[in-house]
């Protein structure tokens, strides 16, 4: 069952924001959702890539509850199992198709 926006995170809200702005064609929107995604505990993931090669996501920034931390290592592999233990699991559904690939 889904959960209702009034219950979302404030990354799971930033995530839903940016999906409603590509769908209204809003300026670089396209860009954002590509290269961001969400966590199963609803954190904001930025600056998302695949390694092919590693077979492995990284990130080079996470919002957890709304604040940003740039300095945390961020991996998950490839079916979004967090490769640090403090993470949470990356939600598969919500990495773009055309996440950038390494």
């Amino acid at each position: 069952m889904k959960k209702s926006p009034s219950d979302y995170t404030p990354g799971e809200r930033k995530f839903a924001d940016l999906v409603a702005a590509l769908k209204a064609g809003k300026p670089n929107a396209y860009t954002y959702r590509v290269n961001s995604a969400v966590t199963k505990d609803g954190d904001f993931v930025i600056g998302l890539t695949y390694h092919s090669g590693r077979q492995i996501y990284s990130a080079t920034a996470i919002e957890i509850d709304g604040v940003r931390d740039n300095g945390k290592l961020c991996e998950w592999d490839a079916e979004g199992g967090a490769l640090e233990c403090d993470l949470s699991a990356l939600n598969i559904d919500s990495v773009h198709t055309s996440v950038r690939t390494i």
